[in-house]
Formats: structure tokens, C-alpha cells, sequence
């Protein structure tokens, strides 16, 4: 429990600044659930007999709290004696009213200044922005909220920030400060009257600031970054790794909303930044947030985000993927920090834009020799605009990042962040019952992390999240293995997939579609494949694949015999329970399947090479970007010498009816015309069957208990670190 400002605290704060029959109730309240967001808050001040509750037993944080209450709740708060002057401050605050020497004490601090004309509007709602204002001025930052004439909120509702409180609204959201919190919509709602769970946390985040505690964190990972250059890697880990250290115009919450980040607004038809033209053309703006800086220094401006974009369309570049920036026919530069931008037809993606790399740093190199951007030093040594820099990379082994002070959304909490990459769960598992590192995300299995809480659950917290990540068997459709769908098909008969997700302890249901469960396009087309070793039979018979003499061993129609390497990354234990389990199901088919563990990198560049025959590894879904989770079926996504190996098509797959609904999914405006184009993609998915999915992954995630902000929700781009400059110690 936090120490607090003063022993006055202990006096029963609310005692009657609802109705007298308010009263404290050190053991919590039955509409406070342990899931609400301002549990911990609500429960540590009326331990301390700061807040009360309502004779019920409630204490109805929803309730809207008045001005005067919102003075009482300070000046208990911060220990002030009453004050009650001969004449009063305001008008409308009498000596002979409750709140009248509450209000006094904090215009004697100096909280509170009125709302002009000599009235204060005591019985009037507080705003969320009004209590930002106030709460700003005891921590003693007024002068400084005084010199910010425009906002960094991180709010799709900025805008709705009244002039008087931009200052304090951006302090207020600082990660050293955290007054105020986002929805949902990830909208700060300035303008709404505050409620009783607002007042709350905002109040004991202001007598004890979140950087009151510990200011390190431990956390691990099972696979390390193969890089942490995301234009030239399409691993997960090194995406994670990059969301530490870089920030984006266009910023995505796990819930799938966009909102501002290095940008000033997310682009819409609504606040007029996005045109879509009857033509199908389409036309965005991006305006930048001024004063930004680099983590060398560096202003960001405009000509980064524009030089950006030629990185993207390189061909000297081994670009992950170029979509949608294929689409931009034009930038026209506004001024330093805005660009209008053409596209030739609307893609989903468009309102997000693209990542933004330092010019300053890129630049030079890119026009001295474009392909050594492949090979840059900043693959590993990167200059971003984020909350941390990389101070140690051991590649392979850890990194250690330290706060980036001059950060423009405020210092993070955290001033060092050790992040440990241990390969084999087994030994992962060890190194967590050490009781050494704070979090793992991801990485131990569904047993390993259930004998994780057995033994460490007082300390720990365990989330088992129904993830949208999968199992995937890539198969290389241009190999005489998998060239034949009739092959591909008895694969899916011959492996009975859901015994394999329960025996592995990854999950406890198969994937049944190249979209997410969650999206609401989802169609179960992969149920059909029920396991029938019999019709596997039957399609590898019809496929040419002859059986020996005694039946115990096939061999492919060219005369190679049936025996099956996969590879997948050395270490992953349920990787190789997988296979493992394979084994006899195949064998019943006449293939033989031997383990092939491997580094993951190797795995990756031998994917996007196409000198592979099948691997296995996760994929991942989205349920809000649906889109993305079936690019990769598109034909103009495989890896070709001609498009510099970039693409995400791996398995070499092409058909034109794919390649038809991917595109009129991708231009699509109505959700009637959506839903009948992802409706075909599964239909056309569940035939031809490029690659071979397992399991629907339950992610377990070990949290140390006092951790606060950590916000995880399983997401294709959005990773447990997503807003890890806001995490701190709950003392």
C-alpha cells in the first residue's frame, strides 16, 4: 500500500459529501468488483478511511461527483485544516454551506480559482477537464501546463479539449502523472461530468504519483527479435521489440481503434482528413504533432514520413510488405510537419498510414546504395521516436532499454526495462519460478503456465487468453509434395487437428478459419474436415501416391519416398509435441515424419526464399483487421526476384478467384459487400487449402501481482507492450 502524504488521511474523507448516510467500508464495496478499473484505487483510500461508501454497502463509482464534493475530496486528501474566512471567496459559496471551509482550504492552496464573475458553481457537475485543471495545480505543474498551446493526448477527441485546459489535459495524461484515462474508443470524454471511480483514481494518483515505486521491470520472451528494422523482418518478435521503442503517426488499441499518436488526428470522412472520391480515388491528410524529437535529438518533420514511404516502394529493399503504400500516386508537402497524400483506391489500411523512419539517419545511405539498407546498422541500432532506446542488445541472449527522457507523450514511469530471450519453455519455466522476472507474455504453454500458478500464484497473476494466433504448416505449393490440393486435402483428413491442440496443452479448439473466431465474417468452412484417415487414403491414391509391397510406406509420384521433415524453432517444446503426435496419424497414410528443429530465423528466410518444403510456427489473426489476415492468399504477395523477395505469400500459392474477393474485399465500402467477399475468400480458403492450420493458441500470460496499466488483449499487431510506458508499481 502507498504511503500517503499525511497521517490526517486516516480522517474519514465523503462523510457526508453525497447525503449523511454515507459511510467507510474498509471492506470494499459489492459494485466495486476486483475487475473494475479503479479497483485498487477505490480500495486503498477507504482502507485508509479517505472515501466512503453508501450505507448499502455500494459505493456507486459511476455516481457524478459536484464541485464542492470534488474540494472536500482534495483538501482531505492532501490534509489541508478547513478554512473559513470572514468573507467568502465566491459568491455562490456562503459561510453557512457544508462545503464552505472546504472550499476555502483549497483557494487558500491555491487549487481552486473559480469559474469567474466571483462564482465558483459548487452544486455543478465537475468536468473531466475542470478536474484535470485542478489536480495539475496541486502537483505543482500550472506554470508548465500554461506553456502548451496545443495538445498531446493521444485522443481521437482532442479537439473537444477546451482551450483553457489543453496544458493540463496533456500533463494529465503523462505516464508519471495519469489523472485521467482513455475509453474504449480511446476518446478522454473532457467535456463529460467526472464520476466517483474518476475522482478516485485521480486523487490517489495525485497525493502518489505511479513513478512513487520501483522504476524497473523484468520481463521474458521465448524467441528474440530478428532484427528491429520491421520494413525489412515480418517476425512478431521483432515487431514486439519495436513497440518499445517506437512511436507511430497512427497508433492501433487492442481493441482494434485507431488513434493519434505521432499525428495530430486519425484521418476520417468525419473530421473531413479523408475524401473518398466517386472515381474510387481516394485522399488522406497526416499533420504531425510539432516539437517532436528523435531519439538522438532530431526533430521529426513531414520529409520523414515522406522518405518513409521511399523505403517502402524500393525495390533494393527486401520489404516486408508494401501494401497500402503501393497505392499512393502522390504526396504533396503542406508544410514541415502536414502532407496530402492521392491513392489510386481505397484500402482499409489507408487511415493508418505507415510507419515513420529518421531521414537524417536513412537518408544518406538510401541514396548512396539503396540494397544496403538491408544490411544497415540500424537494423540492431535504431534511432526511433518512442518511450525507450536500446542501451544493451545482446542479440540472442537480452536487451536493456532505458527511458527516453525526452519522449514528447512525457517520461515513462519505467526508467530501465531488461528484457530476457530463453528459447527452451522448459528452461523459460525455470527461470520464471525464480520469482526474478515480472512478466512473461506468450510463451509458456497451457501446462507449463498452470504449474507456473500452482507454485508462484500468491505473486503472480495468470491470464489465459483465447488468443487469435494459430498454428500454421506452411506448405510450399510449387514442391512436388504439395503441389496436388488432393494431397493437401488428405492432410487435413489424415491429422486429426483437435486432438493435436489438447495433447500439445496449447489450446483446446482448431482453427476453423483463415479469419479469427472474433471476426464477426467468420464462417467455421474447415469443419468439414473431420479426421478420416480413410478419405486421406482415397485423395492420396487419386493424387499418384503409390503404396510399397506391404503397404507400410508410400512414396510421392515421382518415385521420392514419403518422408517428411518439419522444421520448427529449436526450443519449442510444443512444437515438438506436435509433431510428435503427427507422427502415427501420418503414418497411417503411409508418410513418415521426422523432427527438423531449427533457428527461427533460418525457418523465416528460407520461407520467403521458397527453398522449403513445409514448416511449422504461429500465425496470427485479427479480429478487427480482417483484411490482414488474409493478404497473404493474394497472388501479387509471393516472394519473387522481381519484386526483391518481398510478399507474404510464402506457400507460393495463385488463384484468380482468390485474387478477385482479396480485391474486392480490400475496396469494398458496405459491410454487405464485405461480408459477401470474406465470405468467398473462406469458401475458396477451405478448397484449395494452401497451408495446413492447428490450433486456436490459449496464451497464458504470468504478471506479477501490483502491476498496474498492463493491458493485454491477444492482437496480430498489437502486443502485450503496446502502452508499457504507462506500467507501474502499485504500492
Amino acid at each position: 500500500m502507498r504511503r500517503f502524504l499525511s497521517i490526517v488521511l486516516a480522517v474519514v474523507m465523503l462523510l457526508a459529501v453525497c447525503s449523511p448516510v454515507l459511510t467507510a467500508r474498509a471492506a470494499g464495496f459489492k459494485d466495486v468488483a476486483a475487475s473494475y478499473w479503479a479497483f485498487d484505487e477505490i480500495t486503498a483510500l477507504a482502507a485508509k478511511k479517505v472515501l466512503a461508501g453508501y450505507t448499502d454497502g455500494t459505493f456507486k463509482p459511476g455516481g457524478k461527483v459536484t464541485r464542492e464534493e470534488f474540494a472536500k475530496m482534495i483538501v482531505v486528501a492532501k490534509g489541508l485544516a478547513l478554512v473559513k474566512p470572514a468573507k467568502a471567496s465566491f459568491t455562490d459559496v456562503a459561510a453557512s454551506r457544508w462545503s464552505y471551509g472546504y472550499v476555502e482550504a483549497a483557494v487558500k492552496a491555491g487549487y481552486i480559482k473559480g469559474i469567474g464573475g466571483g462564482k465558483y458553481a459548487p452544486a455543478a457537475q465537475i468536468k473531466r477537464q475542470d478536474m484535470a485543471v485542478l489536480l495539475v495545480r496541486v502537483i505543482g505543474k500550472e506554470a508548465e501546463s500554461k506553456t502548451i498551446k496545443e495538445s498531446v493526448a493521444f485522443a481521437n477527441d482532442e479537439p473537444k479539449i477546451g482551450t483553457y485546459a489543453i496544458g493540463a489535459v496533456t500533463i494529465a495524461v503523462r505516464p508519471r502523472v495519469q489523472l485521467l484515462t482513455w475509453d474504449k474508443s480511446r476518446n478522454l470524454n473532457p467535456t463529460m461530468s467526472a464520476t466517483r471511480g474518476d475522482c478516485a483514481f485521480a486523487i490517489y494518483n495525485t497525493i502518489t504519483p505511479p513513478a512513487t515505486g520501483k522504476k524497473t521491470i523484468t520481463m521474458v520472451d521465448e524467441n528474440a527479435p530478428e532484427n528491429l528494422f520491421p520494413l525489412i523482418s515480418d517476425s512478431a518478435y521483432t515487431m514486439k521489440a519495436v513497440t518499445f521503442l517506437a512511436s507511430a503517426p497512427i497508433s492501433v488499441t487492442p481493441y482494434g481503434v485507431p488513434f493519434p499518436e505521432m499525428a495530430k488526428y486519425v484521418p476520417t470522412l468525419a473530421n473531413k482528413h479523408l475524401i473518398r472520391n466517386a472515381d474510387g480515388t481516394v485522399i488522406s491528410d497526416v499533420e504531425l504533432r510539432k516539437g517532436m524529437k528523435w531519439s538522438d535529438g532530431q526533430l521529426v518533420t513531414i520529409d520523414d514520413y515522406i522518405f518513409s514511404h521511399q523505403l517502402y516502394m524500393s525495390d533494393a529493399i527486401q520489404v516486408v510488405t508494401r501494401s497500402p503504400m503501393d497505392l499512393v500516386t502522390k504526396i504533396q508537402k503542406i508544410n514541415n510537419y502536414t502532407c496530402r497524400i492521392y491513392w489510386k483506391s481505397w484500402n482499409t489500411y489507408i487511415p493508418v498510414g505507415w510507419t515513420i523512419y529518421p531521414k537524417h539517419i536513412l537518408g544518406p545511405q538510401f541514396v548512396k546504395d539503396p540494397k544496403s539498407i538491408n544490411t544497415s546498422a540500424f537494423n540492431n541500432k535504431p534511432v526511433y521516436c518512442g518511450p525507450y532506446t536500446v542501451k544493451t542488445n545482446v542479440q540472442g541472449q537480452y536487451m536493456t532499454l532505458a527511458a527516453n527522457k525526452n519522449w514528447f507523450g512525457g517520461q515513462p514511469v519505467f526508467d530501465t526495462i531488461t528484457e530476457k530471450f530463453i528459447l527452451a519453455t522448459n528452461t523459460l519455466l525455470i527461470n520464471m519460478l525464480t520469482g526474478q522476472p515480472d512478466v512473461s507474455s506468450e510463451s509458456l504453454t497451457l501446462d507449463l503456465a498452470q504449474q507456473f500458478e500452482s507454485k508462484m500464484g500468491k505473486s503472480f497473476n495468470v491470464y489465459y487468453n483465447k488468443s487469435t494466433s494459430a498454428g500454421i504448416m506452411e506448405w510450399n505449393l510449387t514442391s512436388a509434395w504439395f503441389k496436388d490440393k488432393r494431397v493437401r486435402q488428405a492432410f487435413y483428413y489424415g491429422i486429426d487437428r483437435k486432438t493435436i491442440t489438447l495433447k500439445a496443452l496449447v489450446g483446446t479448439e482448431a482453427v476453423l478459419s483463415p479469419l479469427s473466431s472474433g471476426s464477426v465474417y467468420f464462417k467455421p468452412v474447415l469443419a468439414k474436415y473431420a479426421y478420416n484417415p480413410t478419405k486421406a487414403n482415397a485423395l492420396l491414391d487419386a493424387a499418384g501416391w503409390k503404396w510399397n509391397a506391404a503397404k507400410t510406406a508410400r512414396a510421392l509420384p515421382d518415385g521420392t519416398p514419403a518422408t517428411l521433415k518439419i522444421p520448427y524453432s529449436t526450443g519449442a517444446t510444443f512444437r515438438e509435441r506436435e509433431v510428435t503426435l503427427m507422427q502415427p496419424m501420418l503414418a497411417k497414410l503411409g508418410i513418415t515424419v521426422e523432427q527438423d528443429p531449427k533457428d527461427f530465423d533460418g525457418i523465416l528466410d528460407a520461407a520467403t526464399a521458397g527453398t522449403f518444403i513445409v514448416n511449422l510456427h504461429g500465425v496470427s489473426f485479427d479480429n478487427y483487421d480482417v483484411f490482414g489476415s488474409v493478404l497473404a492468399f493474394r497472388s501479387d504477395q509471393i516472394p519473387t526476384e522481381k519484386n526483391g523477395m518481398n510478399g507474404q505469400n510464402n506457400y507460393r500459392y495463385s488463384s484468380a478467384d482468390m485474387d478477385k474477393w482479396l480485391n474486392t474485399a480490400e475496396k469494398a465500402t458496405t459491410a454487405v459487400a464485405l461480408k459477401e467477399a470474406y465470405s468467398h475468400i473462406q469458401d475458396i480458403f477451405a478448397e484449395d487449402l494452401p497451408c495446413l492450420y492447428l490450433e486456436q493458441r490459449i496464451y497464458p500470460d504470468e504478471v506479477r501481482k501490483g502491476l498496474k496499466g498492463y493491458d493485454h488483449f491477444f492482437s496480430c499487431t498489437i502486443y502485450n507492450n503496446w502502452n508499457v510506458q504507462y506500467w507501474y508499481w502499485f504500492k
